[in-house]
């Protein structure tokens, strides 16, 4: 029996490695520098313990989503973690380590960011799906069909179980009060799964292969 087990813990072992080798930014549009980690994190002087974040702004106004169809909202005003640290970058205003790379005092210009193009979001959030909003599916008054959701990977975490991938969309938030709606609930920072059509016409970053609208019929079943 005691060997047994010892398999079953080796080969569980293997599995949680195998995934860990795959959440990995290195080749994605996140491997943005020399030291791909430190452009988000750091070991050392963070600006946040919680994950140990490398980046810091100003602080900034965002126009959050609403509608006579929000029917979870509103949204919160400013964007909660881990939406705000996604935003960090993704507004479209300049951007500073903390903490750089390399010998005390010595900056490096590589570092700081201030993206355009396709990723910029900007401050306006009006247009982007909403996040930050407490995912309550008995207030859905249109019909969406949004799926209540269930406990998911202990410690108070819940997830949405997508109804036609079975995937589980990660909430956020602290137990008790874990039932956030963020920008990592559709998008993985870390690149942990592969689907067809990566980078060519689909994006990176998703929690699910969106072939034929995949992700958004998983929440809003009757649509």
């Amino acid at each position: 029996m005691k060997k047994f087990r010892i398999i079953i813990l080796g080969v569980a072992l293997m599995i949680g490695m195998a995934g860990i080798v795959w959440a990995s930014v290195i080749g994605t549009p996140h491997d943005l520098a020399s030291e791909p980690c430190a452009m988000c994190h750091t070991p050392h002087h963070a600006s946040s313990a919680y994950p140990l974040w490398n980046r810091t702004q100003e602080d900034v106004s965002y126009t959050m989503y609403e509608s006579l169809s929000f029917d979870m909202g509103p949204a919160n005003n400013p964007p909660r973690v881990p939406s705000n640290l996604c935003l960090t970058c993704h507004n479209g205003v300049l951007s500073e380590l903390v903490n750089y790379p390399g010998p005390c005092s010595v900056t490096d210009s590589q570092y700081d960011l201030e993206i355009s193009g396709c990723a910029d979001i900007g401050t306006d959030l009006m247009n982007d799906h909403p996040i930050s909003f407490d995912y309550l599916n008995t207030a859905d008054l249109d019909g969406n069909g949004f799926p209540p959701h269930e406990l998911f990977g202990g410690l108070g975490r819940q997830a949405i179980p997508g109804s036609i991938s079975l995937t589980m969309y990660p909430l956020y938030g602290v137990p008790g009060d874990a039932d956030w709606f963020e920008c990592a609930t559709c998008h993985s920072v870390h690149d942990t799964v592969d689907y067809p059509g990566k980078r060519d016409y689909q994006v990176y970053f998703l929690r699910n292969d969106n072939t034929g609208s995949t992700m958004c019929l998983d929440c809003h079943v009757n649509r």
